[in-house]
């Protein structure tokens, strides 16, 4: 919405309270909610809230001791009604410091200026999401899958007809355009397709998205999971994200039938995609932000090859629509990264690309890729290049919520160690 279009919203008294959030380095949700005069006053100075809140880890402690204040500053584009809550609104925002400079830490400023510094060279991104998702019961304490249905059956969508009914609806009612839901691989898995467009845009409706799938679900008495991996005999959740490499004018410039490689790629796609494929062992650490993400990588359809094909195994694939569309897709994410640093660290590594003038084989693994969360994030900590793009403050910080994790998962005593070794030696 544009600004006058919600003062008047807001004058109209449709509205009692507007919900303002952020997404913190993680690419969790946070915010708090706001009486709608309270709100009308934040417009300008943003909503005071506790630096701490950047520095949570995935038990929400902090891992600093002292902090100032941030100022979340509401983008009244993204203004919507939520519509299965009444007289509620929401609204994304940009975290500032007391001076009004955006902070570091702010994941959707560091978008920004990416797609800022891509648009310097001439260059911008469509984007969109496709991201796997579990719906899940609780028995005897465990998850379950919410259904028994068939890789991309009738059945599966008839099982959840009611729900995928109202999560589409409500979607489509914030102006998220869904292009596809089938019923994925896995009992309880689905898989929903967004449209195309801006990558600052779209990585919002990926935010806003996996929130309205949470309390979509939670309505129907089930629970999401955007978890790589929560079951070991099912298979993994993943996240494919198909971009179009466009001029300013948003006219195709990926694409060069003339090709001698045989894929259409232009000369300045291939170093593009020559510079994620220079720093992909990095990224990988953003794209899979988790200890569980690793285990998704051992399935024998989950991509693995660092390089470019036709095929489904590499984890850059050029489709066979790629002549007519311009659309390349990018394999390796799982549904639970921060949309935002995942496309920031994508943006710069093909701007490092382009401005070194790389360029890559096709059909051929160029690099072998991380085999767990805490060689990636070594691989991070040691890229100076995209350290310095997306700041050094933000990926200590990053590196540091993520060794958190590591270190208390490596002190767990596991179900399979005790009946593994417990009677060992007797």
């Amino acid at each position: 919405m544009l600004r006058d279009e919600v003062l008047e919203v807001l004058k109209s008294g449709r509205v009692d309270y507007v919900r303002v959030v952020f997404a913190d380095i993680l690419g969790n949700s946070r915010g708090r909610s706001l009486r709608r005069i309270e709100f009308e006053k934040s417009l300008n100075k943003g909503i005071e809230y506790s630096e701490a809140l950047l520095y949570l880890d995935y038990k929400d402690t902090p891992i600093k001791q002292r902090y100032g204040d941030i100022f979340a500053v509401p983008d009244i584009s993204t203004f919507v009604l939520i519509p299965y809550l009444e007289r509620t609104a929401r609204v994304l925002s940009f975290l500032t410091t007391q001076d009004n400079s955006p902070h570091p830490l702010c994941t959707r400023s560091l978008l920004t200026r990416s797609i800022d510094k891509l648009g310097e060279l001439g260059y911008n991104i469509k984007v969109a999401f496709e991201p796997t998702f579990y719906l899940i019961n609780f028995k005897d304490g465990k998850p379950v899958p919410a259904d028994e249905a068939r890789a991309f059956s009738s059945e599966g969508l008839m099982e959840q007809q009611n729900f995928l009914r109202d999560l589409i609806k409500y979607l489509e009612s914030v102006n998220i355009q869904v292009q596809y839901i089938n019923k994925h691989y896995a009992p309880g898995q689905y898989e929903i397709t967004f449209s195309m467009g801006e990558a600052l845009e779209e990585a919002d409706s990926l935010i806003t998205a996996r929130e309205i799938i949470r309390d979509t679900a939670r309505l129907y008495h089930l629970y999401s999971t955007f978890m790589p991996k929560p079951f070991k005999e099912y298979p993994s959740s993943s996240m494919d994200i198909y971009i179009k490499l466009v001029d300013t004018q948003n006219k195709s410039v990926g694409v060069d039938t003339s090709d001698p490689r045989g894929l259409g790629l232009s000369k300045i796609l291939y170093s593009f995609l020559a510079g994620i494929l220079e720093h992909i062992s990095s990224i990988l650490a953003i794209a899979a932000p988790t200890i569980n993400s690793y285990k998704r990588y051992r399935e024998v359809v989950t991509p693995n090859v660092a390089g470019i094909g036709n095929e489904r195994h590499f984890i850059i694939r050029i489709p066979s629509t790629y002549r007519d569309l311009g659309v390349f897709e990018f394999r390796l994410a799982d549904p639970l990264a921060n949309p935002y640093l995942l496309l920031s660290s994508m943006i710069f590594a093909g701007i490092d690309g382009i401005e070194k003038g790389l360029d890559v084989d096709v059909n051929y693994e160029v690099s072998t890729l991380p085999t767990n969360l805490k060689e990636a994030l070594y691989k991070l900590d040691s890229d100076t290049k995209l350290k310095y793009y997306l700041g050094k403050e933000l990926v200590d910080t990053f590196i540091e919520l993520k060794k958190k994790e590591i270190e208390d998962y490596e002190k767990e005593i596991t179900e399979w160690e005790i009946n593994s070794y417990l009677k060992s030696g007797w």
